[in-house]
């Protein structure tokens, strides 16, 4: 039988997260709890809850019911759903014709995708058989035993360097990273090609300190492996409008930030070309 996995929003012709045109899937559930997470509706394992207030035509028909379908509006939705490899691989397969031309592929993400570990090595699997590339987006907050399994699998790995300081990742992630960094190497080490997604976050992460502890052990990382790319991503607050949405299920907490200005994103860039790093803005 086909493993099934809770799924939370699959989006056609994607153009981030991975080359070409891509297929990303959102896997539900995420180990960490980020304060400046863009997704905060993925975080629960399970499926959700979610109402939007701009499609509410104020009826009341919800009023005694807690499902979807009890809204003929379709202001309350259930956020996550169980699927197997078959459905999500069926979709994949019908998109190859975009892939095959422009270099494109499938993308897990989330969520974590490798708290789903099952669920992901067999779409893995099913996608490369059938000539998909895979990327997989990740925290790389997991056993080293689940990476290991995922490796063979991937195509490119889309990995997230959040915060070098322990206590403060702690702080701001709800865990330490000594695992994270620990996996940054187990991947560069695997030969599979990887680019790291540095969230900038003001007052957390954008201190000299911390941007030089990166540039560092992204080199480090650079002269073990196959980086690509290093993908600086500055703050923005999307995730506090969609964590206002969910209804049922875990509501993580929100932080305080703010976005950074375009001048600071560019000395960041141009520190990091001047060490030999290939820093991009968003991607």
């Amino acid at each position: 039988m086909s493993p099934k996995g809770c799924i939370f929003d699959i989006r056609r012709y994607a153009i981030h997260d991975g080359p070409g045109i891509r297929l990303n899937v959102f896997f539900k559930g995420c180990p960490l709890h980020c304060q400046w997470c863009h997704n905060p509706e993925g975080q629960d394992p399970l499926p959700g809850l979610i109402f939007n207030q701009a499609r509410c035509l104020g009826c009341g028909a919800c009023k005694d019911h807690t499902l979807p379908d009890a809204c003929p509006s379709g202001a309350l939705e259930t956020c996550g759903a169980w699927m197997d490899v078959n459905q999500v691989l069926l979709t994949a397969v019908r998109e190859k014709i975009f892939f095959d031309r422009s270099g494109g592929g499938i993308t897990c993400t989330g969520g974590e995708p490798l708290m789903q570990p099952e669920f992901l090595v067999n779409l893995l699997a099913a996608c490369r058989e059938n000539g998909i590339h895979t990327a997989v987006d990740t925290c790389l907050y997991a056993p080293e035993t689940v990476l290991l399994q995922v490796i063979p699998h991937t195509s490119l790995f889309l990995a997230d360097l959040k915060v070098m300081d322990p206590a403060l990742h702690k702080q701001y992630t709800g865990a330490d990273n000594a695992l994270i960094h620990n996996n940054l190497r187990v991947v560069a080490r695997s030969g599979v090609p990887f680019a790291l997604r540095i969230p900038l976050i003001p007052g957390v992460n954008d201190t000299p300190a911390e941007l030089a502890e990166m540039a560092d052990f992204a080199l480090e990382l650079q002269r073990q492996g196959n980086l690509t790319a290093i993908h600086l991503l500055p703050y923005h607050d999307y995730g506090k409008e969609k964590k206002s949405r969910i209804l049922r299920g875990r509501v993580p907490f929100q932080g305080d930030f703010s976005t950074p200005p375009e001048q600071q994103v560019k000395a960041i860039l141009k520190d990091f070309h001047k060490k030999g790093l290939p820093a991009a803005r968003g991607g």
